[in-house]
């Protein structure tokens, strides 16, 4: 097991990279499971109401500077479909800071 090969805004960095051998000896190399954090991790950053045409990397852009963390709001919203996050024109979206300074962790 090796760690993945993603920059650190990426939300696979950190998860280990595995592989296994089948039966006819073939090696299948893939990403391990990445756990989402528990909701109740989260400390708000601030909140955000969804204006028309946002999507998670705009808000991401807005609240760090980085459109690449979109999956921070995301997970802490507990969405399943990122898309759904922003198609509720007027919908509250928390925006979190990083698990990583509050001492919640990563994971």
């Amino acid at each position: 097991m090796t760690a993945a090969p993603y920059p650190p805004n990426s939300r696979y960095f950190g998860v280990p990279v595995v592989s296994r051998t089948g039966d006819d000896g073939t090696t299948e190399v893939y990403l391990a499971r990445r756990i989402l954090p528990a909701p109740d991790r989260y400390v708000p950053l601030g909140h955000r109401r969804i204006a028309g045409g946002e999507r998670p990397d705009t808000l991401a852009h807005d609240a760090y500077g980085d459109p690449a963390l979109w999956w921070r709001v995301v997970d802490a919203d507990g969405a399943a479909d990122p898309a759904r996050l922003t198609d509720a024109e007027g919908r509250l979206v928390m925006i979190p800071l990083p698990l990583e300074i509050t001492g919640h962790g990563t994971a």
